[in-house]
């Protein structure tokens, strides 16, 4: 690994702790963390990209939960990057698909440092949850949400895991109500702590540069 390497998963982490557990956006970031099933890796060009993911799908069950692809040398310049790299995910996350005819393993979601900064309600606030120092892709285990309570008449419900974020997959673990309860809450923590606070603690994470 290079220095440059050390410096993006350092500062990654720093975004981790100091932002996502911090505020408390995932209750279950933390644990898995400390348990050691956050898998992280710098990825330099978007070839590189899938045969990553291959590699992560076929590690163990029980050694990964969710892994961070991190791209530092993704463009970051405004919110048509972080489009772009939208549909980069969009299009990996079709051909994840089409390699798991069942299903893939892990479904994959987009953070970028540009995405929209909207708090007006927990929907669009979503998007704000998503910013992240460095363009990365996020895989979480699809088997966490392999089945979900519905509201609707008992029963199981399935979903479509390629389009939610970390905390609402594992919000999603439990009943419907405490889901809601936990993107409420997330949405109040992001008012109450302001929106100029936060876009300058994310700024501060962005600009640790490599060496």
């Amino acid at each position: 690994m290079t220095t440059q390497d050390e410096a993006v998963l350092a500062r990654n982490d720093r975004y981790v702790r100091e932002f996502v557990e911090a505020l408390q956006l995932c209750p279950y970031a933390k644990v898995c963390r400390e348990s050691g099933k956050l898998h992280r890796r710098v990825v330099r060009s978007r070839e590189a990209a899938l045969p990553a993911i291959r590699e992560i799908e076929a590690m163990p069950e029980d050694a990964v939960e969710v892994a961070l692809l991190i791209f530092p040398d993704e463009p970051a310049d405004g919110e048509p990057s972080a489009r772009a790299f939208e549909a980069f995910c969009a299009g990996l996350r079709e051909q994840m698909f089409a390699a798991h005819p069942g299903g893939p393993p892990f479904y994959c979601v987009a953070f970028h440092p540009d995405l929209p900064c909207d708090l007006q309600d927990a929907p669009r606030a979503v998007r704000f949850i998503r910013r992240s120092p460095d363009p990365t892709l996020q895989l979480v285990r699809a088997s966490v949400l392999q089945s979900v309570r519905g509201p609707h008449r008992g029963g199981s419900r399935y979903v479509d895991a390629s389009r939610l974020s970390l905390e609402e997959a594992m919000a999603l673990v439990s009943p419907l109500s405490l889901s809601e309860r936990i993107a409420e809450a997330n949405w109040k923590t992001l008012g109450r702590e302001g929106r100029e606070r936060l876009e300058a603690l994310l700024a501060s994470l962005r600009n640790v540069r490599d060496p």
